[in-house]
C-alpha cells in the first residue's frame, strides 16, 4: 500500500547550508533503496516534508525523523493512502 505523509517540525539549532546539503546527500542515497520519494522544504528554522512510498518504509522513516535530535515539535499534518 502506497502512502503520502506530510509533517512539519522545528530545527533544534541553526541549520546552515552545509548541513542541508548533508541531509540531501544522505536522503538521495537512502530513500531510493527504501522506495521512498518526497520533498523537503526548510525556511527560518522550520522543516516541512512530504514523504511517499510503501506504508512500512514511510512509517519507519517518519519514526526515525521524530527521534532525530535535529527536530523538535514534530507534527503530523497529513497521512493518506
Amino acid at each position: 500500500m502506497l502512502v503520502r505523509l506530510m509533517y512539519a517540525s522545528r530545527a533544534v539549532a541553526a541549520v546552515d547550508h552545509e548541513e542541508l546539503l548533508a541531509i540531501l546527500k544522505k536522503s538521495k542515497t537512502n530513500n531510493p533503496k527504501d522506495g521512498v520519494t518526497g520533498v523537503l522544504c526548510f525556511s527560518e528554522g522550520i522543516f516541512l516534508q512530504v514523504l511517499e512510498g510503501g506504508r512500512n518504509q514511510v512509517n519507519r522513516l517518519y519514526n526515525r525523523i521524530t527521534r532525530d535530535a535535529r527536530h523538535t515539535d514534530v507534527v503530523l499534518l497529513n497521512y493518506e493512502e
